[in-house]
């Protein structure tokens, strides 16, 4: 036990820091100038994590958070925070994480809509007392915690889930067991479009024969009109991997359309798309004004196209890479609907491809690991600008920098707010070449 620890900041991974004989201490769910007694939970030579016994003193910007299962569920950490205070805390993250760089942080962009924001979730299934349940994984384990209402994902989500785990108990169907690796029902996904309301539903399975089918076809499509998929995945790997390669429709399609910015998007269920809607269009706004009109421009990691889609009518060319071959497909059909005649997508690993390509400015928005050496080595020397996207701003650290060795400097960086109630940071640098 540790008496009357007070927390300094916060820092990023969501926890408050404090100090005991300079040694430092990470909280979760506290708030700076608090004073706490804290119970260590892990002990390492340099640092220790402690959980709250005790707040002695609080802050004046901690708020009851309204949810049942805050602290057990692992889907937010700052529910217990002024969602004002919470933009604050971020830009300081960064300021902290780029605090070599002598560029001035950019205000944190906000997010109008920080509750019922998410347009997709994919939940475990789990078994308790030999009842189906499903949620959010635990925080830093993989045992399931149910919720009511999520305050994070879109309202109709909860609903969904719960005529499920109804099918779910009534069909007996086995749920999958990731120790054993026996059973069938693995996850629940429902992906959501902000502006066309359409939804899809996704069963993923161990199995290819799942029982009652149809009656849930019947009981979700009556009840929610909008259902405009229904599709069950089938995965039989002992993987934490979510998807499998194979599919069965069991109602309708495997996609729904979104809007952002005037531009229309076709999203097959299993293609990234950033969770927020409102604040992607807010993103893909920020990096077309910092580019210059009738450029050559390579969107690396392009998914279904947003972002190059989003820029190319005031470019002379947008090409995008990606070596998803269903990204590709639905960026290609992006493209089309949207009357583009300047979009090239090219289905490639993107350190392979870049090299050949004659552009004058790229945007990475890479997987949250970053990228690797391959892809630093292989940037075409006439590249002008870089614009680097990144959810993880650790890594797009350790990358930025490194582009900094390859005769880069930083010009802007400005965080986004596309995950409120979480520690998560969208942050967005520009670059240019010396």
């Amino acid at each position: 036990m540790i008496k009357n620890l007070k927390i300094e900041k916060l820092v990023y991974k969501g926890y408050g820091l404090g100090f005991v004989d300079r040694k430092p201490v990470f909280v979760p769910f506290s708030a700076p100038d608090e004073i706490l007694d804290v119970e260590i939970t892990d002990q390492k030579r340099r640092v220790s994590f402690a959980k709250i016994s005790k707040i002695i003193k609080s802050s004046e910007n901690r708020i009851l958070p309204n949810c049942e299962v805050f602290e057990k569920c692992g889907g937010c950490d700052w529910l217990h925070l002024k969602y004002a205070k919470q933009l604050e805390y971020k830009r300081e993250i960064i300021k902290e994480i780029f605090r070599d760089f002598n560029v001035k942080i950019e205000d944190i962009d906000f997010s109008k809509k920080n509750t019922f924001y998410r347009n997709k979730s994919f939940y475990p299934i789990s078994q308790q007392a030999d009842k189906p349940i499903l949620g959010m994984f635990e925080k830093q384990s993989h045992k399931v915690i149910e919720h009511k209402k999520c305050l994070i994902q879109t309202e109709i989500f909860d609903q969904i889930s719960q005529i499920v785990k109804e099918y779910l108990l009534a069909s007996k169907i086995k749920i999958y067991d990731e120790f054993t690796g026996n059973g069938n029902v693995r996850h629940l996904g429902i992906r959501y479009s902000e502006t066309t309301e359409e939804i899809i539903v996704i069963l993923v399975t161990k199995n290819r024969k799942i029982p009652f089918s149809n009656q849930l076809v019947r009981t979700l499509t009556q009840k929610f009109e909008n259902i405009v998929g229904i599709i069950q995945n089938i995965n039989p790997q002992n993987t934490n991997v979510i998807l499998g390669k194979d599919e069965k429709i069991l109602f309708g399609k495997n996609y729904i359309f979104e809007n952002i910015g005037g531009k229309k998007f076709k999203l097959d269920y299993n293609s990234f798309f950033q969770v927020n809607t409102k604040v992607a269009e807010k993103l893909y706004a920020f990096v077309l004004e910092n580019l210059e009109n009738n450029s050559i421009i390579l969107d690396a990691f392009c998914g279904v196209g947003s972002i190059a889609i989003s820029v190319a009518e005031k470019m002379k060319k947008v090409i995008g890479i990606d070596n998803f071959p269903n990204a590709i497909k639905n960026a290609e059909f992006n493209a089309k609907i949207n009357n583009l005649k300047n979009c090239e997508f090219i289905c490639a690993n993107v350190e392979k491809e870049m090299k050949k390509m004659d552009v004058d400015t790229i945007i990475f928005d890479p997987p949250r690991k970053g990228f690797d050496n391959s892809i630093l080595e292989n940037i075409p020397k006439n590249v002008k600008k870089i614009i680097y996207l990144a959810c993880d701003p650790i890594t797009q650290l350790r990358d930025v920098t490194k582009l900094l060795n390859k005769g880069f400097v930083v010009k802007k960086i400005k965080p986004f707010d596309m995950f409120p109630h979480t520690f998560h940071i969208e942050n967005a640098v520009i670059l240019k070449r010396k």
